[in-house]
């Protein structure tokens, strides 16, 4: 065997032509067009140098969102276009979309298998060089509760994201926002996350920079209310794909998601996830929850994914302790974070997040070194923190597909 190849293909001809003529020389792992997710997942825990995506001759359009998408979240793979038949439209379409080559099902065997030797001889530029030097850079913001109130949160974690990352472009989402207001921020944006998943082939960083205000410099917010059909089927992939060309187009992107949609956006998206910021209160029902979600955390999420427990609303002299929960729940927790219930309700009410208000809180300090830590730290000593979750995550450190 040379290898592991993973093809995208929902056409069961396709299927059988790539395991008869492939199947000798490599390791093939199947994947359908709507199981983007587990795309990239695949790549980097088989290390395929090549990725085979079929072509539908009745949607070649779909083919190309595919490849696209593809190549913004595994910027280091080959792509190769399979089609049993192609018209010189589709064929430029596909090229233009990432592909290497495109081959018939009904070419010559020996010179197929050739091709893609040649291929997988040599990969694109790391994935942290591509596009612009951006990799990995999905943030996704959760709760073990629908009780914890990750809109208070994700707001000032993102505000204080933008005040330390001084020339960096952050996009942040609140999938969730069914007033269309992005958490509590007194922001209001004709534009939401469903209008780009619907034109997903006209968005580019000039449209997003006129559609999107800046919120503070370098910040644009962006608000959603995701249901749970949009994650089914060529839905899902379409959201896949749109959530691929912002983190493109952006330095940092930043999605808050409510707990009933967890697993849906992990699924969905987890393989593209560079840091997985789980938030819980200090009750012992909520840390009962967190225990059964993250042992499946490795079916989602690839090892490279950072992630981080925090606890909001923590009292030091109330059971149970930072050590029960980190025992119970099985992460280290990052960061504990007071109610201060004043400014809380003040930041709340004026629009504003804490970093805007006049008087200074324990809250926005200990959120802030937080932030530093997360975007500052030296790389030997991030490093060191996953390898603690890649034994609990992923075993003997090989990630599941």
């Amino acid at each position: 065997m040379s290898g592991t190849l993973v093809c995208v293909s929902d056409d069961v001809g396709v299927r059988v032509w790539i395991e008869r003529v492939l199947g000798a020389d490599w390791t093939l792992e199947f994947v359908t067009g709507s199981d983007l997710s587990r795309v990239s997942r695949l790549v980097r825990a088989t290390n395929a140098p090549l990725v085979l995506v079929a072509v539908d001759e009745d949607q070649p359009d779909r083919a190309v969102k595919i490849l696209s998408a593809i190549g913004q979240a595994c910027a280091e793979v080959n792509l190769v276009a399979v089609a049993k038949r192609v018209t010189q439209e589709s064929l430029l379409s596909v090229m233009r979309a990432g592909a290497r080559d495109c081959l018939l099902t009904g070419g010559e065997v020996e010179r197929v298998k050739e091709r893609v030797r040649q291929l997988t001889r040599f990969t694109n530029a790391p994935q942290d060089q591509a596009a612009g030097g951006r990799g990995r850079n999905i943030i996704l913001v959760t709760s073990f509760s629908p009780l914890v109130d990750t809109r208070f949160l994700s707001q000032n974690l993102v505000a204080e994201m933008a005040n330390r990352l001084a020339g960096k472009r952050i996009l942040a989402i609140d999938a969730m926002a069914s007033d269309g207001q992005t958490f509590y921020l007194d922001n209001l944006n004709r534009l939401s996350l469903e209008e780009l998943i619907k034109r997903q082939d006209s968005v580019d960083q000039s449209y997003l920079d006129t559609a999107l205000d800046e919120y503070t410099s370098g910040l644009r917010l962006l608000s959603g209310n995701i249901a749970s059909s949009q994650f089914e089927g060529d839905a899902g992939a379409d959201l896949f794909i749109t959530v691929s060309r912002l983190a493109s187009l952006f330095d940092h992107v930043f999605i808050r998601v409510d707990e009933s949609q967890t697993e849906n956006w992990l699924r969905t998206m987890g393989g593209s996830i560079s840091n997985l910021w789980l938030a819980m209160h200090q009750t012992v029902d909520q840390a009962k929850r967190g225990s059964s979600l993250v042992p499946r955390l490795g079916d989602w999420i690839s090892e490279q994914c950072d992630v981080a427990l925090i606890v909001e609303g923590y009292e030091r002299r109330v059971d149970p302790h930072i050590e029960e929960i980190e025992k119970v729940v099985g992460l280290p927790c990052r960061l504990t974070l007071p109610i201060e219930w004043k400014q809380r309700l003040v930041s709340i009410n004026s629009g504003l997040s804490l970093n805007l208000l006049p008087s200074s809180s324990r809250y926005h300090r200990k959120l802030s070194r937080f932030v530093k830590e997360q975007f500052s730290a030296r790389p030997e000593a991030r490093e060191g923190s996953k390898g603690h979750l890649r034994k609990k995550l992923f075993g003997n450190g090989e990630a599941e597909a």
